[in-house]
């Protein structure tokens, strides 16, 4: 036989009964804000990935510029390292021209590049420290008191050159006359100083040089004796013809 049901039973289940279940609606308006907070906490959880990344590349890009920079610097003291522990001050073929300062003014360079017939260039550079170095005697000096390297004459620049004599030039010259040197197409005269064929402080000077062979040199010598003798027995007696009346 059934219990009889109460009136408290009865509300307690009419309750029960009318509680409002959540419609689909708020349930996907729950579902998307739930789907929206894991974007964002996925978001926020990549920055600083992304940030990492970022700074990661900077860092690298940074690193390599300085290695570049370094790379850069070594390879100049390289050179400057080279030129300066040569004995020759006459640099190899593939040795850069030497740079000239601003300083220039103060303590002149006179950077000279000799072209062989071969081709081949070869930096020189004349400046005071060098100059003194070889205790060579420079007849002028700069406003600033400096020694002048483009006052020295051009037989003294062969002196040098022959000083110097590179051994993978064939053909050494006897003497600095042998020499032949050309600037601007002009033969350079052994009694003038540099200074008169304009020689740029600014950039290197490309000065041919080639050597004069034996032969010409002894045909030369012996033309110069011919024509002392003639110029000797001019002033002592005339011409020496005796003429007959």
């Amino acid at each position: 036989m059934a219990e009889p049901t109460t009136k408290a039973d009865a509300d307690r289940t009419s309750n029960e009964n009318t509680v409002p279940q959540p419609s689909d609606s708020t349930r996907e308006r729950s579902g998307g804000r739930d789907a929206k907070e894991q974007t964002e906490d996925k978001t926020a959880a990549d920055e600083p990935v992304a940030q990492s990344s970022a700074a990661a590349a900077a860092t690298s890009a940074e690193t390599e510029t300085t290695s570049k920079g370094k790379d850069t610097d070594e390879a100049t003291a390289a050179v400057e390292k080279q030129r300066e522990g040569d004995s020759l001050s006459i640099g190899p073929s593939d040795l850069p021209p030497p740079a000239i300062t601003a300083s220039n003014t103060d303590a002149p360079v006179c950077a000279i590049t000799l072209l062989l017939p071969t081709g081949a260039r070869h930096p020189y550079r004349l400046d005071e420290k060098y100059l003194a170095k070889r205790n060579v005697d420079v007849p002028d000096v700069t406003e600033s008191g400096g020694r002048d390297p483009f006052s020295i004459s051009v037989y003294k620049l062969k002196e040098l050159i022959l000083r110097e004599w590179r051994e993978e030039w064939d053909g050494k010259p006897a003497s600095p006359s042998s020499i032949r040197l050309i600037h601007f197409g002009k033969l350079l005269d052994d009694k003038e100083q540099l200074k008169k064929y304009q020689f740029s402080q600014d950039s290197p000077n490309v000065v041919h040089m080639s050597v004069r062979p034996p032969e010409m040199m002894e045909e030369e010598e012996t033309a110069k004796g011919k024509s002392h003798g003639r110029e000797g027995r001019n002033r002592d007696g005339g011409s020496g013809c005796c003429v007959i009346l």
